[in-house]
């Protein structure tokens, strides 16, 4: 059976009880549900919803060698868990961990790497390879979680950006591909030289997801949406240029579908050659940095199939002739827009496609009207980014409200950076801007920190004032200025916190450098202490049996779950319908 979070939320249970003075009594691991582990795909394997369960096992003394220091890494997991120390409360945070067994995916920018146990392993993306086949997208959550497995006030006022920004700090996009005659893997990034389309360093690893695509779509509907969002992300690439300011300056300028079709046309437009169109892409508003091109791509691809029907209206015939005889050129081995504007030479490999002549924009499939006017992932206030870190940080909606002081405390301690983040800094202390964002402040702190009767009073009390916090944080014009898309928002989409967009993301996999990794020559034994039972929380936590706090995953006594699998399992829990909307 697949634990919640490597079995750290008991231990953070009873972290908590002792530093919180709490009353709950000691539980072993509960019946569970008869959700099973992840199956591997048998057969051909190259589906976008495939799932690969890596047999692949990771070597705990190289990975300290590679991340040292404390805590130790005594399990795999510990590598993507921090140690919240606040003083009066000690525990571990699984911040990069998504509710399964991690599944470990090497890698290596070199070919002919010694792995774990000293073999030769021919082909540094063969691991990839398996787990996104030849045309499947996906993405790659770059971070640095493993370097800081600690988390103080002090860690938190020398490097208040990137804790807030949970230590992720690059998107790539992972495209499976065909190199050199064999399955293989690149990426594509902005900036373009990226890593040169490669997967990075043994110390700056990744975790890997992909599209969870909605239960409305056909399997032919999710393979053409996914090779239009291949083609677009590509197109994207090609036409668009990296900003020098990538943490909250640049403005997301694709925040809404009618700037997206725009987008869309000037990028038609700039493949096909045209300069005004290219000079499009260099201006300030419309720079696009790593985690947007990710999210531009995915979007325009779901909204603007590259059909006919769809871009003649938009750009006219004979651009679109033009935009398509630069694919051609492309999948021929021709030079081409694609090869000769991008600098990353393993752009080459990508495969390039138009969709199919009858396929509609995807929300022209669902039954809600409101999925016209979604994106692929809603966009973030700074008022979210902070919620989230809280959320992934300090689990108050899994443990209870006992948590409470430890939530606000934490808020408490993070209140100059929020300044510094939105310039307030540098107001006078009377000014009435300045005034009006310390008073807000101090009346969030003041509803977080207090105990509630349960998890959903909570954020009743709260929704209020976060909405007047988005309203602050958020686009103060129409250029996207205030809107992010920030890596971590595919961390937290892909966790199951951030709803909003069209689709959602699936956890794949953890990357971790071939040299910490091994194929072993048999199957590790299993484990005898694991009756098969989820770990659990204990079952008079006011969320058992409930979605409440737990959309995306299982219920905190693991008697349920909330997640899009759970009508295949028939373990919904019985509000999902209502509460995970």
């Amino acid at each position: 059976m697949r634990t919640i979070f490597g079995g750290a939320l008991v231990v953070l249970a009873s972290l908590l009880a002792a530093a919180c003075s709490s009353d709950a009594s000691d539980t072993g691991p509960g019946s569970g549900s008869d959700r099973k582990k992840p199956t591997g795909c048998v057969g051909k394997c190259d589906s976008p919803t495939d799932v690969f369960v890596s047999p692949y096992v990771a070597d705990l003394a190289k990975m300290n060698a590679i991340w040292p220091g404390e805590p130790a890494i005594a399990k795999v997991e510990d590598a993507y868990t921090v140690l919240v120390d606040l003083g009066q409360a000690k525990f571990p945070a699984p911040t990069h961990l998504f509710g399964a067994p991690v599944n470990v995916i090497p890698y290596s920018n070199e070919d002919g790497i010694k792995d774990a146990a000293g073999k030769t392993v021919e082909r540094g993306d063969a691991g990839i390879a398996k787990a996104f086949p030849r045309g499947v997208v996906g993405y790659a959550i770059k971070h640095h979680r493993p370097e800081h497995r600690k988390l103080s006030p002090q860690d938190i006022a020398a490097n208040m950006k990137e804790q807030v920004k949970l230590q992720d700090t690059h998107i790539e996009i992972v495209v499976g591909v065909s190199r050199d005659g064999q399955a293989g893997a690149v990426t594509l990034n902005n900036p373009q030289t990226y890593e040169q389309g490669l997967f990075g360093t043994p110390q700056y690893s990744m975790v890997f997801v992909k599209p969870e695509w909605p239960s409305y779509l056909s399997a032919a509907q999710i393979k053409a949406f996914n090779d239009n969002v291949r083609t677009m992300i590509a197109a994207f690439n090609t036409v668009s240029d990296f900003p020098g300011d990538y943490n909250g300056g640049d403005p997301l300028a694709a925040h809404d579908v009618a700037k997206l079709k725009e987008h869309v046309k000037q990028m038609v437009l700039a493949v096909g050659g045209d300069a005004a169109a290219q000079a499009f892409f260099k201006d300030k508003n419309n720079l696009v940095y790593c985690a947007e091109l990710a999210f531009l791509g995915t979007s325009a691809g779901l909204h603007f199939p590259l059909n006919d029907a769809t871009i003649v209206p938009l750009v006219g015939q004979a651009a679109w002739d033009a935009f398509k005889a630069e694919v051609d050129k492309h999948n021929a081995g021709e030079a081409s827009a694609f090869t000769t504007m991008n600098k990353n030479s393993r752009a080459k490999y990508v495969d390039l496609s138009f969709a199919p002549a009858d396929l509609k924009a995807m929300p022209s499939y669902s039954s809600s009207p409101a999925d016209a006017q979604k994106l692929a992932f809603k966009p973030m206030t700074m008022a979210d980014i902070l919620q989230h870190f809280l959320r992934t940080h300090v689990p108050r909606e899994q443990l209870g409200e006992q948590l409470a002081p430890v939530q606000g405390q934490l808020l408490e301690q993070m209140k100059p950076g929020v300044l510094e983040a939105m310039a307030m800094d540098q107001l006078p202390a009377t000014d009435p801007k300045r005034v009006a964002v310390e008073q807000l402040f101090g009346a969030l702190v003041a509803v977080v920190k207090k105990s509630y009767g349960s998890y959903a009073e909570f954020q009743a009390a709260l929704e209020p004032l976060m909405a007047q916090a988005r309203k602050v944080t958020g686009p103060r014009d129409d250029s996207g200025a205030g809107y992010f898309v920030p890596p971590s928002l595919l961390h937290v989409v892909a966790q199951g916190k951030h709803p909003g967009g069209l689709i959602g993301l699936k956890y794949v996999g953890h990357g971790i450098h071939w040299s910490a990794v091994s194929l072993p020559a048999t199957p590790p034994a299993p484990n005898p202490n694991d009756n098969g039972s989820l770990d659990v929380v204990p079952p008079t936590n006011p969320f058992a049996k409930s979605c409440r706090s737990s959309c995306g995953g299982s219920s905190p006594d693991g008697s349920c779950w909330c997640d899009n699998g759970c009508a295949e399992y028939g373990d919904c829990c019985s509000d999902k319908v209502t509460v995970c909307q």
